[in-house]
This record gives structure tokens, sequence and C-alpha cells, in this order.
């Protein structure tokens, strides 16, 4: 079945909804990167006018190149755990907002947390493109794009929960955190929050639109908890087998993870759309 093109114009100001969501394990599958399936939603989305907003832990060098090969019209999109969002105008210029710190700053202050926590971390600025890429099972271009870190870095090390534990408390004492993704780990300045920039990113949306504009998000992992908690319609995918699961009022588990599972929860949200008469 052919797919509706999608297009080239910036976001409706007034859409029916607003679609908030993860990238690894949500809207792409988590092995393969891939989003498979859940190419013909997203064109369902645009075909129905609502924006889909990538809120992920990857960079901006990362998000970019991905909204271009899936084919989606502008819409503002949120980086690094939202460490920061970035909001195109009419013309396509991007605006940023900053809702974390430097990642100068991020690696510094893990160092020194690391060592007042007695531990050795590995991140991604102290492996080659060729280590990160073999560790996440990304080719070498894409590996590249992901360590392009503005404001955060992300930690492959595999320590006991006890030491993570440790890491956390001098992290806290750094103005740090670090969030599971469910397969490691990310840190960033406190202010930066899925949750925050969400909100802020709907303000936009309704600041434009002149009233509320309904939203909904879809995440798998631990570090979507205030994205999902952000929003008037939250699906959390993967629930089934998920150790993780947030007690939000209202949180639709849907047990598939991945693309598949993403085409279900918008599914559902499309059901309850209007039909478009263009």
């Amino acid at each position: 079945m052919a797919r509706p093109s999608m297009p080239a114009t910036p976001p409706d100001p007034a859409p029916p909804l607003v679609v908030f969501t993860d990238l690894d394990g949500t809207l792409l599958d988590a092995r393969t990167y891939e989003a498979g399936v859940a190419r013909d939603a997203l064109a369902a989305l645009a075909q129905r006018g609502v924006p889909v907003v990538f809120c992920s832990s990857k960079t901006a060098a990362e998000q970019r190149p991905l909204r271009a090969a899936l084919g989606l019209p502008p819409a503002p999109f949120i980086v690094e755990n939202g460490s920061a969002c970035f909001v195109p105008d009419a013309t396509g210029t991007e605006h940023v907002h900053v809702l974390g710190r430097p990642a100068a700053d991020v690696r510094a202050g893990l160092h020194r947390a690391a060592a007042t926590a007695g531990l050795r971390v590995t991140g991604y600025a102290d492996l080659s493109v060729a280590a990160v890429a073999a560790r996440t099972g990304l080719d070498v271009a894409a590996a590249e794009r992901a360590g392009r870190r503005d404001f955060s870095e992300t930690l492959v090390d595999e320590f006991p929960p006890a030491a993570w534990a440790r890491l956390e408390v001098a992290l806290a004492a750094e103005g740090l955190c670090a969030r599971h993704g469910g397969r490691f780990r990310t840190v960033t300045g406190a202010g930066a929050d899925k949750g925050r920039a969400v909100r802020l990113v709907a303000e936009r949306f309704r600041a434009a639109a002149g009233r509320t504009v309904p939203t909904a998000g879809l995440g798998d992992s631990a570090n979507d908890e205030s994205l999902l908690a952000a929003v008037d319609r939250a699906f959390l995918l993967g629930a089934g087998p998920n150790p993780w699961s947030p007690d939000l009022p209202g949180l639709r588990r849907i047990a598939t993870g991945g693309p598949a599972g993403w085409c279900e929860a918008i599914a559902e949200l499309l059901a309850g759309l209007p039909v478009r008469h263009d």
C-alpha cells in the first residue's frame, strides 16, 4: 500500500494532537534502530496534520538526519534526555532552548563524582568511534553522530546497583543526574528533564494556536517517566516483560515494544481524531 506523501511545510499551529515519542525501543527497534512498520503510522499522522516530536537521549546530530530519512515534516525535537529543545520557525530557522549544561561541564562533574564514588567510568568521549559502534551496534557514521554530545555524556559501564547508587549521590552533589535508557545511562545537568522539555514545547503549540493542544507520549524505559507524566495520553511500550512500570493515572500499557507497539498506540490515537477533508 502506498504511503501518503508527507508535507514539507511547518506544522499547523493548531494541530488536532501533538505526539511526543522516545526513539530507541519505542519508535525504533532497540537492536536494528529501524522504524520498520512504524513508517506507515508516521505517514498517517502527517496526513492528519499531527506533528511528531522526538524526545530522546539522542543528539541533534542524530535526530536531524533521522527525521529527514523518515520523511517527517518540520517539527520541534528534544535532545539528550531533555537537555535542549530545538524549535523551527516558519523560515526553518531552529531556535534552541537549553535546559541542561554544556557537555564539557557535565564530563568534568561526572569524573569528580566518579572519583568521590570510588569508580572509574567510561563514556562515549573516552572511546573511539569504532568502539562506540561496536558497543551500540550502530554503523560508524551513526556512532560518530552519537558521540557529538552537546549537553551530556553516555556511560557504557556495567556496575552493580550499589555502585550506581554511590555514583548517583555523588552526581547529585555536582548538580548532575544519570538516567537509565534501557541500555545505557546518560548523565546530564539536573535541570535537563524530558517532562520539562515536553511542557515547554507543548506551550509553544498552545501559544501559536491560541488554545490548548492535546498531547500524547510514547516511551519504553525509566528515563521516559517524566515524558509520560507530562502528556494527556501516555503509552508505555514493552509493558509485558518490562521490569519498570510507573504509577501514572491513565497510563496505557502495551505489551509489544518497538515499532509494532508504536503502531498499536498510534492506531488508538488516530481512532479518536476527526478525519481531515483537505
